[in-house]
């Protein structure tokens, strides 16, 4: 069996950079929300979507997404409408404030992403997703 590394340790390590950069970003845009805020907001800014599957888009259990989807109705980012054929679900949708938050965040969210691809190659990228892909299955699968 190979020796393998402490994978968390290096996700948690790269995830803790990127957030960072992330905040710092949007704070240099005057942008009021956190990068977790912005992975919820760009994807009701896509579509309306019921908060439930909102939570399997963002890979984020219901509970986080709901209370991100809180913050942001309280920032008028976006709102909730209640399903006129199921009134236990509801709608999420962006608003025009939320639309003017997401044009500001883009090119921070852009910026970023580009200086952390720096000198990787696409097939690089593909084989990260790849593999990134293949232990959250392994992960996932586990009983």
């Amino acid at each position: 069996m190979p020796d393998y590394k402490e994978i968390g340790s290096f996700i948690d390590r790269t995830y803790k950079v990127v957030r960072h950069d992330l905040i710092s970003r949007f704070k240099e845009k005057k942008v009021n929300i956190t990068p977790e805020q912005w992975v919820i907001l760009s994807k009701i800014g896509e579509q309306d979507m019921y908060q439930t599957d909102l939570a399997n888009m963002s890979f984020r259990d219901k509970p986080t997404v709901s209370r991100i989807v809180d913050l942001l109705v309280k920032k008028k980012l976006v709102e909730r409408v209640r399903d006129k054929t199921d009134g236990r679900k509801y709608h999420v949708r962006i608003t025009p404030k939320g639309n003017n938050v997401i044009r500001k965040a883009t090119p921070a969210v852009e910026e970023s992403r580009k200086l952390g691809w720096t000198d990787l190659s696409e097939q690089e990228y593909e084989t990260l997703i790849s593999i990134l892909d293949k232990v959250f299955v392994n992960y996932n699968g586990k009983e």
